[in-house]
């Protein structure tokens, strides 16, 4: 793995060199030994980077005069392809639904292949079958729309079978630690505290809040990470009522959100505000305000999480904080193309990448 990844790292900065022309059509590279000092690495990673550039048609290796850079280098060479791989999950809120069409589109931009791929697909191969498809393909890595991993997903020592770059797109801030993955990470904390800064700022300090009651690892707070405890605390911290029968948690379901918002309301002081745990949450609440007669937001403002780009079809378009997909898929594509920003060297794990979120203003709060 380490050797692999280090030929990766000195193939990709040659290749980089020679497509922006800082090494010129026909120019000689220096004397292996010397070369293998300037980059850092051992002769044999030099010799297995060299031998790849040659097989994709960047330099040519002349035997007894020496290594030269293929004229026209970026007409020659084998297209490289990232492996994409994500859930099987099928629900419309699935990340995975909006961060892969952006890898795609930016692969394309790159004149890179994406090949698009899910776990169970990938479970059923051998790591001996994935390591072949891997050379065969040209992949240069693999980005994992997966996250949140605890260490024992059979899909990691597969993913790891492959021998490339990993960089997980929309991280948790364990999963660098725990696969040794390169992680890009959105501080969700932060957003969920800020979401709530924002509207007490506007004025609201009725606030309710619909948290997910979702199946998930006790280590994800059914409030962005915070406890039911810690988002009372930060309603009380920012000047809002921290009154317990305005904050509830739900299923992903549409009947139940609504009737977790008509529990809100039962409260004997009124919301004026709802910030749901996603944009996803965000859509049923809407319905649910709607059949109560109440106005967005002249009646109850409305703030989801996570930014899902069809939310500004809402009427009214719908505040949030926005996570970033089209960003984060951007991103990974980048750190793939620059694994020596990304990956140790010496032992070929991944780095952390925190990705800011933004908050995104729109008429559910603050009406025109």
């Amino acid at each position: 793995m380490e050797l692999m990844l280090k030929k990766n790292t000195v193939y990709n900065q040659l290749k980089k060199d020679i497509v922006s022309g800082k090494l010129c059509a026909g120019e000689k590279l220096p004397q292996g030994v010397d070369l293998a000092k300037e980059l850092g690495v051992s002769h044999n990673t030099l010799r297995s980077a060299l031998a790849k550039l040659e097989k994709d048609g960047y330099i040519a290796m002349i035997h007894g005069k020496g290594t030269f850079v293929y004229p026209d280098s970026t007409k020659f060479h084998a297209t490289s392809t990232i492996m994409v791989l994500h859930g099987d999950d099928s629900g419309f809120e699935a990340p995975w639904r909006y961060i892969v069409p952006e890898i795609s589109r930016s692969t394309t931009e790159r004149q890179l292949k994406a090949f698009i791929t899910n776990d169970s697909a990938m479970n059923i191969f051998s790591e001996s079958d994935i390591r072949e498809f891997v050379k065969a393909n040209n992949v240069i890595g693999i980005i994992s729309v997966m996250s949140n991993f605890n260490g024992t997903e059979p899909i990691i020592a597969k993913i790891k079978a492959a021998g490339v770059p990993v960089v997980i797109t929309h991280g948790r801030l364990t999963d660098t630690e725990i696969t040794g993955f390169a992680s890009i990470c959105v501080p969700e904390k932060g957003g969920w505290e800020d979401a709530i800064a924002y509207l007490t700022e506007i004025g609201h300090k009725h606030i309710g809040i619909i948290g997910s009651s979702n199946i998930m690892p006790s280590s994800v707070r059914p409030f962005r990470f915070y406890s039911y405890e810690g988002t009372l605390e930060l309603l009380k911290e920012y000047g809002a009522v921290n009154d317990s029968g305005l904050v509830k948690t739900s299923l992903l379901n549409k009947e139940q959100i609504i009737a977790t918002v008509e529990e809100i309301f039962l409260n004997p002081q009124k919301p004026t505000a709802i910030l749901c745990f996603s944009d996803f949450y965000a859509i049923y609440v809407y319905e649910a305000l709607k059949k109560m007669n109440l106005r967005i937001p002249e009646d109850v403002a409305v703030m989801g999480i996570c930014g899902y780009p069809d939310a500004r079809l809402l009427s009214p378009p719908l505040s949030t904080i926005d996570y970033g997909y089209a960003e984060l898929a951007e991103l990974s594509v980048e750190m793939l193309q620059e694994p020596e920003k990304w990956f140790d060297p010496q032992t070929g794990k991944g780095k952390q990448r925190i990705k800011p979120y933004k908050l995104i203003k729109r008429e559910s709060t603050e009406p025109k």
